[in-house]
């Protein structure tokens, strides 16, 4: 017969499995995430990066509207102010809803991105990474991050059929003001599709 555990021995297994298991959650916790290749520099690389989990609805779908029924199109912002968005009814959220862009094709917006300005404007020095193109969808799915704190922010741009313009979509993940953060982005990336493609922002 095995001999049975007595209790300062199953205490002491127990506190030991429960110290190991907290040891190993720190060590997870405490594991810096992948930066991105094109960030300014590699002096905050290593630090814990506050990402934020990515929202599992991003895309073009169905969606609820609070004052017309539904609408096809990107996710509407929250109730926090630090996201920007142009799908949904502007009556449903009228301080977070701007208008859609009016220009050519998805691949000038890639094209920007693909030269996007790291750090500017003081923001965005964790540099980007194309996460989702779908040239025939006209879609296009950004992840941004800041410098020191390592925040993400998704950004996302598709051509709407119904309204014949490009909605956008730029929101953070985590926190509660964004420090204007979203806004900047959106007008850079504005910006050069007016100078470089002749958009109609």
């Amino acid at each position: 017969q095995h001999e049975p555990i007595n209790d300062s021995r199953r205490g002491f297994l127990t506190g030991t499995v429960g110290k190991s298991v907290s040891i190993l959650s720190t060590l997870l916790l405490s594991t810096p995430s992948s930066a991105f290749d094109n960030r300014l520099d590699d002096r905050y690389a290593d630090a814990l990066a506050t990402t934020g989990s990515q929202p599992k609805d991003l895309g073009v779908a169905t969606r609820k509207s609070r004052t017309e029924g539904s609408y096809k199109g990107l996710k509407m912002c929250g109730n926090s102010p630090n996201c920007l968005a142009s799908s949904n009814p502007k009556a449903d959220l009228p301080v977070r809803t701007i208008p859609g862009w009016n220009g050519g094709s998805i691949k000038d917006v890639k094209k920007v991105i693909d030269t996007y300005e790291v750090g500017q404007n003081d923001i965005d020095g964790g540099g980007f990474k194309v996460m989702e193109y779908d040239e025939k969808e006209q879609y296009l799915y950004v992840q941004f991050q800041s410098y020191k704190a390592g925040y993400i922010d998704d950004f996302e741009c598709w051509f709407n059929p119904a309204s014949g313009k490009y909605d956008v979509r730029s929101s953070s993940r985590v926190g509660y003001s964004d420090l204007g953060v979203n806004k900047l982005r959106l007008d850079y990336i504005a910006g050069r599709l007016k100078k470089e493609f002749k958009w109609d922002i």
